[in-house]
C-alpha cells in the first residue's frame, strides 16, 4: 500500500492510497509513520517536505526542527522517495497546466520556488535550487531560520508576519493588519521574489500558491500590474501569471515521485 505525505512547516498531511487527505498539527514524521504501519500494510511512501532533501534523506530546514533523517534506517522494508515540497508542487501544476516550462512561487510559513525547465526539474548541485526565500533583500532585526537576518523570507512570508508582530509588540495576524511601511516592504518583497525567478527561468508560466496567497488572491493582480518595474521585460512577453487551482500541490506531486 502507498503512503503519501506532505510535511510542511505549520501541518502535515497525509493520504493513504486513493483515501482521504487527513491534515495534523506539526507531528514527529517517525512516529506518525511507524502509527500508520501499524494500521496499515505501506510498502512505499513518497513525502515532500519542506526543506533540504538529498539523495531520499531529510538533511535540513530552517523552519522544522529536524536535522538529517534518514527514514529508511527506521522503516527498512518501506521503499521510500522524498523530494522538497517546492519540487513536488511543481511537479503538480506543470501537470495541471500542461507546461514544460513553469515556476512555482509559494508562500505560506517560508517562501520558496520549484522550476521545470525544458521539462525537467531545475535541481542545482545539491538538490538546492529555488530557494528564493533566502536570497538577500533588506536587513532585519531578528534572524531567520537559516540564521542570516536579511533573507526575502523575513519580509515575505507568514512567519514574518508573526516575527514582525512579535518584534514590535502588536498584535496582528493578517496582512492588512500590518504597519504600512512593514506592509510596503512585503509587497516589494513578492515583486521581488516574482520579478527575480521570471529573469533567471524565463518560464511560460509563474503559478502563485500557498497560504498567504490563498488568503490574500489579490497579491496575483498586484504582480501582474507592477512586475514590469521589477523583472528583465524580454521574458515577460507571454508570459502567464496565475493562482494555482491546485488544493494540497506539494502532496498531489509527491504522487509523481
Amino acid at each position: 500500500m502507498n503512503l503519501y505525505i506532505d510535511r510542511g512547516a505549520t501541518y502535515i498531511r497525509y493520504q493513504i492510497e486513493n483515501g482521504n487527505i487527513i491534515t495534523i498539527e506539526e507531528s514527529d514524521i517517525v512516529s506518525l509513520i511507524r502509527e500508520l504501519t501499524v494500521k496499515y500494510n505501506i510498502k512505499r511512501a513518497y513525502i515532500s517536505f519542506a526543506g533540504e532533501v538529498r539523495d531520499n534523506i531529510i538533511i535540513y530546514a530552517p523552519n522544522i526542527d529536524i536535522e538529517r533523517l534518514d527514514l529508511s534506517s527506521y522503516f527498512p522494508d518501506i521503499q521510500f522517495k522524498i523530494d522538497n515540497d517546492l519540487n513536488c508542487a511543481v511537479l503538480a501544476e506543470a501537470k495541471y497546466w500542461s507546461s514544460r516550462d513553469i515556476v512555482a512561487l509559494y508562500i505560506g510559513t517560508g517562501i520558496g520556488a520549484g522550476a521545470i525547465s525544458s521539462g525537467d526539474i531545475v535541481r542545482g548541485f545539491s538538490n538546492l535550487a529555488g530557494e528564493i526565500g533566502h536570497i538577500p533583500f533588506k536587513k532585519a532585526p531578528f534572524a531567520c531560520g537559516c540564521g542570516k537576518d536579511n533573507c526575502i523570507e523575513l519580509f515575505t512570508s507568514g512567519s514574518a508576519i508573526k516575527k514582525w508582530a512579535d518584534y514590535l509588540n502588536q498584535d496582528f495576524k493578517r496582512l492588512e493588519d500590518m504597519p504600512q511601511e512593514i506592509y510596503s516592504e512585503f509587497l516589494e518583497g513578492v515583486l521581488y521574489a516574482s520579478a527575480t525567478l521570471i529573469s533567471l527561468f524565463n518560464p511560460q508560466i509563474l503559478v502563485l500558491g500557498g497560504g498567504v496567497i490563498e488568503k490574500n488572491s489579490f497579491l496575483v493582480e498586484y504582480i501582474k500590474q507592477n512586475i514590469d518595474r521589477y523583472a528583465y521585460n524580454p521574458n515577460l512577453k507571454d508570459l502567464k501569471i496565475v493562482q494555482t487551482k491546485l488544493k494540497d500541490a506539494p502532496l498531489k506531486g509527491a504522487k509523481f515521485l
